[in-house]
């Protein structure tokens, strides 16, 4: 059995979804900001790139030098991300050598470089982005970023200081791999070069503002994502709401056309402060459409309501700083003061 075929065995993680375009609606944000003087220059180490071009015949000493050079993030790709254990170990070339000329791999190599003969577009969307979230947290760390090839596992992952971009997961909504490792439409529908810098932000995001469990309900929830989303729209101020929520144009038009409705069947319904895991997963998870709203809703459209309320909480409060919203986890507070009646 190939080894891909072994990963596919596994099953896959998404840990972030990302969207397709529509035009923002809306207000335009109030961060208009100059980040032209601020000093972040990340460049995107491309371990996919470095990988899968070692001369297997050389490999001994050509490895030795990627392990140097990409140290900790090595020693996580190898042993969390592909599974083949401590790159230290004895028998770790001759893994390693199983997987960069495993046939299926190399056709996912191939791949790769089709659709991403250069990084520079993504890296300097992060880029700008990073300059952002330097402005507005200089106190907190910039991320070293890799690229990866990761037998179609993780999307990203996040260590201290490291974040990983699995790109084989990004290859386009219509590549023929994610047929046949019967990945979800729904869940191919924002597996999208574009997708990447909006996805990478999020899932930094995630880690550096954890979510306050204390009182573990849907509201809870979909406020904490509608503040992750905020976030998202204040690091990519021209990017349309569409990309930064994982929604298509007509999702997007569905969900502007029945805000009211949606947050009415919550109310009346008494959801809103369930505490039941399974109906919170159902509301801000991914999924072909949102349980309980017709099926031509996207999935996470409550998160999409969670994302109303933090506008409407901010728009109420001007004098409130991005960093104090992030930092802010009485989520009852950010509901009341919001007001939010759409």
């Amino acid at each position: 059995m190939k080894l891909i075929d072994k990963m596919i065995k596994k099953g896959f993680v998404l840990f972030v979804i990302g969207a397709s375009i529509l035009s923002s609606c809306g207000k335009k944000n109030n961060f208009d900001i100059d980040v032209s003087n601020v000093n972040v220059d990340i460049k995107i180490n491309r371990l996919d790139k470095e990988l899968f071009e070692i001369d297997p015949g050389n490999i001994d000493h050509e490895l030795t030098g990627i392990i140097d050079n990409y140290g900790e993030f090595f020693e996580l790709y190898s042993t969390r991300i592909i599974t083949l254990g401590n790159p230290y170990e004895k028998n770790f070339t001759g893994l390693m050598t199983g997987f960069i000329t495993d046939y299926t791999m190399n056709k996912v190599y191939e791949k790769v470089m089709q659709v991403f003969p250069t990084i520079h577009p993504i890296e300097n969307d992060i880029n700008n982005a990073f300059k952002r979230y330097n402005y507005f947290f200089p106190e907190r760390k910039i991320p070293a970023i890799y690229t990866y090839i990761g037998g179609f596992n993780q999307s990203m992952v996040v260590a201290d200081s490291i974040l990983g971009i699995g790109i084989d997961k990004y290859l386009g909504k219509n590549c023929e791999f994610y047929d046949r490792l019967g990945i979800a439409k729904y869940l191919q529908q924002n597996m999208n070069p574009e997708n990447i810098p909006v996805d990478a932000l999020r899932a930094w995001a995630i880690t550096e503002f954890v979510y306050n469990d204390s009182i573990n309900n849907l509201v809870n929830n979909m406020i904490y994502q509608g503040k992750i989303q905020y976030f998202l729209k204040v690091m990519f101020p021209d990017t349309p709401d569409s990309l930064l929520i994982g929604f298509s144009e007509e999702q997007m038009r569905w969900s502007i056309g029945n805000e009211d409705q949606m947050w009415n069947f919550l109310i009346e319904n008494k959801i809103l402060f369930s505490t039941d895991y399974l109906t919170i997963n159902k509301h801000i998870n991914p999924a072909p459409f949102t349980s309980g709203y017709p099926q031509e809703s996207p999935g996470r459209a409550s998160v999409w309501l969670g994302w109303q309320i933090v506008k409407a909480y901010m728009d109420r409060n001007s004098n409130t700083t991005l960093q104090e919203l992030m930092l802010n986890d009485d989520y009852q507070k950010i509901l009341t003061e919001s007001r939010y009646e759409p």
